[in-house]
């Protein structure tokens, strides 16, 4: 018989689930403009309820802090917390303008904005600050175990959907996500898988008609 004493085997890391939530639409989507900052459209409420009752329940719930991602959050939860990480990209001068204002007016600068991931033609955030900022939130989640949802902007998604995937930052502008698409991962600990990538609901792409 051995004397020595048996050592007890490490615990299981609980799995993390992350559901990354492209918040409701808003007049913005509609009017395609630069902008975040505003409440939802009203039949969205709908559409939230309807995706609310299709989704596993969460442990935590975490929201950008414009209101557009605040309102969509309270559809799972009322206690859900803000989370400056989230926040959209700062599009400096351009934030309020149409997308074909911007093309109309600034076309050379759109084009650089889209092309190079480092500029911000707009005096706002580029989109590898933005990725970087995102993503460092990401990785402190490792850790987190449970099943969290995050709602934010589409642009977030796609900029966590490139990170995940080791995507080049630049494709960024071939990536599609509509109000109420989602981005869903798992992590062991060490990195985070991805699950699903598209809409949250069927014919989601119908709110920003």
């Amino acid at each position: 018989m051995s004397s020595e004493t048996e050592k007890p085997k490490p615990a299981a890391n609980r799995a993390t689930r992350l559901t990354i939530l492209c918040r409701g639409a808003t007049l913005a989507n509609r009017q395609s403009r630069l902008s975040s900052d505003e409440p939802l459209l009203p039949k969205e409420q709908v559409r939230l309820r309807a995706l609310a009752r299709s989704l596993r329940l969460f442990d935590s719930v975490v929201y950008a802090p414009e209101r557009a991602a605040a309102e969509t959050a309270a559809a799972f939860s009322p206690e859900a917390t803000s989370c400056p990480a989230l926040r959209d990209i700062d599009y400096g001068e351009w934030a309020g303008r149409t997308v074909t204002e911007i093309a109309e007016r600034f076309p050379e600068e759109l084009q650089r904005w889209q092309a190079d991931p480092t500029s911000a033609p707009h005096g706002g955030e580029p989109f590898e600050a933005a990725q970087a900022r995102v993503s460092a939130w990401l990785e402190g989640l490792h850790s987190a175990g449970g099943n969290t949802l995050a709602v934010t902007h589409a642009i977030l998604l796609k900029l966590l959907f490139l990170h995940v995937t080791g995507a080049p930052l630049a494709s960024i502008a071939r990536i599609d996500v509509e109000p109420l698409g989602l981005l869903a991962l798992t992590s062991d600990g060490r990195r985070w898988a991805l699950r699903s990538f598209g809409p949250g609901l069927p014919g989601s792409d119908e709110a920003a008609d």
